[in-house]
């Protein structure tokens, strides 16, 4: 308790709500920038904090990590364009709310959700890091195998009403998931012969332009018009009975956000792809989905801003980053003189505390300034859509070439976009090469590494109960929906002959 209170003196000073708004404000705006993240937002700054004491230093990171988490969902919803890949659920149920001129709603729910979240993931950082660390180190290449592969079960989900080619196009996406160096023994495949196709396709390069361009031409169609009938939003209040509705689900997608932010590798899209397919299956009202649904973006957003705590768990306890802006924590804490693992909330108990109690402070920011944010940016649905794609193309492009500083990755973008544009034509879902892409590589490595270390005894993985347990999960997860279908089926059948 004493450690809190001084947690609290330190947050609660000017300098430092300063640093705090400064930094959510700044990530916001790069997590809104397509091929902009919160991992680049965090990378920029992370020099600018070496004038600071640790505890200033971390508050400004931890602000531009969370405000990139969440400035994504904003042209996600607005414009159909994630500004991250991990705002792509999000997008899905956006753009349907923003043809029925209800913008405003859906923001305001990006907005609760991401703080309720973010700020929960906080309290986990702040009572249970010991409990999920633990949780943490009992993730190695046997149960990541099993995640990757329940990941990939939200195809089968996405692509219900066609469940062929979502899983064709899943399929396609893993073998381009391929394309490089072997992650295990670096051998080259797929380059044929070009030098720049060593180090693959950079994931958000392939996701920025193919949910990108494909909203672009379909702009395009009608250039003289605007985003929506004459530039309205609507109304950002919301329902009691909305919100009311959705806590269940948003406690579940925080906790999956939680749990997902603590295994390395992993990371805010994959949980936000992961919560949006159990909300999906606990829904009562599963067709809602893609339709603008509350209960997809609540899901979304509340599981990818979780992982933003759950990913410093187990780098404060054990010195693990559980994702790339905690990496760059790890690096600033390191550079501060200030060393992660077991003693750290002993040795260091000011900076720690200070960080924690800002987290939870920034995340409640989050919800007022996003929604100050959502009302300004909400005036782009007035821009004619001849100079918003304009815009939409220079971001795309700058961002693009950004990632890598390659301009072969705006070709790669670009080509990607032409490909999404022609999936939409033909009703092929472009969300399948999102999971396979981020997964894939994931899948590969744990799976090269478990066969080196259970060579010729590959059943033994199973003797670990965090394996077994995914493994049922996933078994599972495939199957629920054609039981549920099945059910659905016999049900309507038989109120039929009574």
């Amino acid at each position: 308790m004493e450690n809190i209170l001084l947690g609290l003196t330190n947050v609660f000073t000017p300098m430092n709500l300063l640093i705090c708004l400064a930094g959510l404000a700044i990530g916001i705006v790069f997590g809104a920038l397509p091929g902009f993240s919160a991992t680049m937002a965090v990378a920029v700054f992370v020099p600018f904090t070496y004038g600071m004491d640790p505890g200033q230093g971390l508050l400004l990171l931890s602000g531009l990590y969370c405000g990139g988490v969440y400035g994504g969902s904003i042209p996600a919803v607005l414009v159909g364009i994630p500004g991250t890949p991990a705002s792509v659920p999000t997008s899905l149920e956006g753009k349907a709310l923003v043809k029925k001129g209800e913008a405003g709603h859906a923001l305001h729910l990006v907005t609760l959700g991401s703080a309720f979240g973010g700020f929960w993931s906080s309290i986990a950082l702040l009572l249970c890091a010991p409990l999920l660390a633990r949780i943490a180190m009992m993730v190695g290449a046997p149960e990541q195998i099993f995640v990757a592969i329940f990941g990939l079960s939200v195809v089968v989900m996405l692509s219900q009403d066609n469940l062929f080619k979502g899983c064709l196009v899943a399929i396609v996406a893993l073998i381009i998931a391929c394309f490089g160096q072997d992650p295990v023994n670096g051998f080259p495949r797929f380059t044929f012969g070009n030098s720049a196709l060593t180090g693959g396709f950079d994931v958000n390069v392939v996701l920025i332009g193919l949910f990108s361009f494909p909203e672009l031409f379909k702009m395009l169609e009608d250039p003289m018009g605007k985003m929506a009938d004459a530039g309205k939003v609507g109304s950002m209040k919301l329902k009691a009975a909305t919100v009311k509705s959705n806590i269940v689900n948003a406690v579940r997608s925080t906790i999956w956000g939680i749990v997902i932010g603590i295994i390395p590798a992993a990371g805010p899209d994959i949980a936000a792809f992961l919560s949006y397919n159990e909300a999906k299956k606990a829904s009562k009202h599963p067709e809602e989905f893609g339709k603008g649904s509350a209960e997809g973006i609540i899901a979304s957003e509340c599981a990818n801003n979780a992982v933003t705590g759950g990913s410093l768990i187990p780098l404060l306890t054990l010195g693990i980053p559980g994702s790339a802006p905690a990496a760059l924590f790890l690096g600033a804490m390191i550079v501060h003189g200030v060393q992660p693992g077991p003693t750290l909330f002993t040795e260091h108990a000011d900076t720690v505390y200070t960080l924690i109690i800002g987290f939870a402070l920034i995340n409640i920011l989050l919800y007022f300034v996003g929604l100050g944010v959502c009302k300004c940016g909400s005036l782009i649905l007035k821009i004619p859509k001849s100079i918003l794609c304009t815009t939409i193309v220079v971001l795309a492009t700058v961002g693009t070439f950004s990632i890598n500083k390659n301009i072969f990755d705006v070709f790669v973008g670009f080509g990607a976009g032409v490909l999404g544009y022609i999936m939409l034509r033909n009703n092929f879902p472009t969300s399948p090469i999102a999971l396979a892409l981020l997964l894939g590589p994931m899948m590969e490595r744990s799976a090269s590494v478990t066969a080196t270390l259970y060579q010729g005894h590959i059943l033994d993985i199973f003797t670990r109960p965090l394996t077994l347990i995914l493994f049922l999960f996933t078994i599972f997860s495939f199957a629920f929906p054609f039981v549920k279908a099945y059910l659905q089926k016999r049900k309507a059948k038989a109120n039929a002959q009574s």
